[in-house]
């Protein structure tokens, strides 16, 4: 983690025109390009063509690829990079975001207003569920970053702001933290320290304090992963300990 070599970038990127290659949706442009910028600042190793796909970043054997939005949509890229590549796969998470609403015909900003609880790396558990048949590969890394941003949206129908509203743009303001998941050791970092033992799913999803998703997705791969094993049941409820 390298706070300026962060903040270097956003002021490179941010509110600067730049070209979209096959860069994401517009909703995701500035983030990822401010990451790329951040992993990677010799832009002749960004966009480059492998195979049938396209690496955010390739240098020599390595590549890093960002992803903003989900997890799972990365299997096929996968699936061709790691044959050859040593693959480290980036996903930004949002730790203390500023929501700014747009009026679509004026372009007027309201002023920002705070939103949602601080994020955590327990908050990529659904995603990393979906990577879960690649997260043990020996040439695949995951870099989970936390990160303050600000999320412009344009106002739904009539003004709405719950009918019809659209994400417009992430601007990152801050690198809070970074957690890399290399092999089986890294990913107890995910397991809350202060669960009781033995533990059952409510208690672990207390611990996490995520969305209802979160806490049984994240579960789920530390199972998997051979983590956390279940031991038997209380009542109705199964319960778990730390392998």
């Amino acid at each position: 983690m390298n706070e300026a070599r962060f903040l270097s970038a956003c002021e490179k990127i941010v509110g600067k025109s730049y070209e979209r290659t096959t860069v994401g949706l517009l909703s995701e442009k500035t983030l990822h390009a401010v990451l790329k910028e951040y992993f990677e600042a010799e832009h002749d190793f960004h966009e480059v063509k492998v195979g049938s796909f396209y690496a955010d970043i390739l240098r020599g054997d390595e590549i890093v690829e960002i992803q903003t939005r989900s997890l799972g949509s990365l299997r096929k890229k996968l699936d061709a990079f790691l044959k050859d590549y040593t693959v480290t796969v980036v996903h930004p998470i949002p730790y203390e975001k500023n929501l700014i609403w747009l009026d679509g015909e004026s372009g007027e900003a309201a002023p920002a207003r705070r939103v949602g609880r601080r994020g955590s790396f327990y908050d990529a558990g659904r995603e990393l569920w979906y990577l879960s048949d690649y997260l043990l590969h020996p040439r695949l890394r995951i870099c989970l970053l936390l990160i303050d941003m600000d999320e412009y949206r344009f106002l739904g129908r009539k003004g709405s702001k719950k009918y019809g509203t659209e994400r417009f743009d992430r601007i990152p303001t801050a690198l809070r933290a970074e957690l890399v998941l290399e092999d089986k050791k890294d990913f107890y970092a995910l397991l809350p320290e202060r669960l009781p033992s033995p533990f059952t799913a409510k208690e672990f999803r207390k611990a996490v304090k995520g969305g209802p998703k979160t806490a049984p997705a994240l579960l789920s791969v530390l199972m998997r992963l051979g983590i956390v094993v279940r031991t038997g049941k209380k009542g109705n409820a199964y319960l778990y300990e730390k392998a």
